[in-house]
């Protein structure tokens, strides 16, 4: 069954079989990604899109955690570092 077949109910069920509740995905996430805030901040070198690329693969970390065994997760993961790595070059001028 795809996703525009399914209930939102449906999809919520789905999407927790495989990251796990979404509450406590998103409790861990937002953790992470606070105390990343904090260690950017102190090194004096933030760039928000290269913060957020990073984020994103932090999500992915932790959905894998729960379900180690969904391909994708890897993949969107190393994306991200991709494109993490390619605003940091842009905002260098390379």
């Amino acid at each position: 069954m795809t996703d525009n077949e399914m209930t939102d109910e449906e999809i919520i069920k789905d999407r927790a079989n495989k990251y796990g509740p979404a509450k406590r995905c998103f409790e861990t996430w937002a953790t992470m990604c606070e105390t990343l805030n904090q260690y950017a901040k102190e090194s004096g070198n933030i760039n928000p899109a290269h913060l957020y690329a990073l984020k994103m693969n932090l999500l992915k970390i932790v959905r894998s955690a729960w379900n180690p065994n969904i391909e994708d997760n890897y993949k969107d993961g190393r994306n991200y570092l991709t494109i993490a790595h390619q605003c940091i070059k842009e905002k260098k001028g390379q």
